[in-house]
């Protein structure tokens, strides 16, 4: 398998994840979206999310982990375990894992390091992307990539800030934390609406299906953060057949000490440069 054909589909498996990053800072009398946007401006937390895909026709990925983030900075770090179809495994290896740190410190680098790409790059090696440069060169809105952080998780609260209908279903412990367990619905229109940078990509998933909300849940605390919470999506997949979504992501240990250090440039390997540009 080449290199490109194997960024390609880790971005595919990752992709998701990152299309949930919608930037914003929506205040709302729902207790949700209220929690949703008093817990994006915390400084610093852990982790910790399940995220599950299923192609008609293709099989299910699904990926787990868990990482910390420093909203400071923008940055984070996080460890991945995938579990991908049987042909992905026969050329990926059986339940591949990644590692990632976002240095947002100035602009935004991502760093991957995986054993799916060691057999086109020396073992242990960083793959860097200065994603700032690659905006740049295709004219993109850095506030775009911004948003599309994966390590700070501010971005899928700020899903949350355009719920609507919440209402209380039970009372659960999140890592030890007594929170109170809302259903919601997330209205994508109101989303788009409420984060202009992000409308376009708000507007893709609306084509690809015929619903304009979404199932969620989220669990918060009594101090108005949101601990835990549960995104479902369903829709059109472009290569046809459904394609179904759920994420999990649990935050706790806020206010930690975060110290997010990338690798050296003695171990890393720039995208650019592999790919030609």
């Amino acid at each position: 398998m080449t290199l490109r054909r194997t960024l390609a589909l880790l971005c595919l498996a990752v992709g998701p994840v990152a299309l949930a990053g919608c930037g914003g800072d929506t205040l709302s009398f729902d207790p949700v979206a209220s929690a949703a946007t008093q817990t994006a401006k915390t400084d610093s937390a852990r982790v910790a999310f399940q995220a599950d895909m299923s192609m008609e026709g293709i099989g299910g990925v699904s990926f787990s982990g868990s990482g910390v983030f420093d909203g400071k900075s923008r940055s984070g770090a996080l460890n991945m375990k995938f579990n991908m179809p049987q042909a992905a495994q026969t050329e990926l290896g059986s339940n591949p894992t990644m590692d990632m740190i976002f240095d947002g410190s100035d602009g935004l680098v991502l760093y991957m390091r995986s054993p799916m790409l060691d057999k086109q790059l020396p073992a242990g090696s960083w793959v860097k992307m200065d994603l700032e440069k690659l905006a740049k060169k295709q004219g993109i809105d850095m506030s775009q990539l911004m948003n599309a952080n994966q390590a700070d998780p501010s971005q899928t609260l700020a899903m949350l800030s355009a719920s609507k209908d919440a209402h209380v279903m039970n009372y659960d412990r999140v890592h030890g934390v007594l929170t109170t367990h809302y259903m919601l619905k997330l209205d994508l229109k109101r989303l788009a609406k409420e984060n202009t940078s992000m409308s376009k990509s708000i507007q893709q998933v609306l084509d690809m299906t015929d619903a304009d909300s979404f199932p969620a849940e989220a669990w918060i605390d009594d101090q108005g953060n949101v601990r835990k919470l549960k995104i479902e999506m369903s829709m059109n997949a472009p290569t046809g057949g459904e394609l179904k979504m759920t994420m999990t992501e649990e935050l706790y240990d806020f206010g930690v000490d975060v110290t997010i250090q990338p690798p050296p440039a003695s171990q890393t390997v720039d995208m650019s440069a592999l790919l030609g540009g």
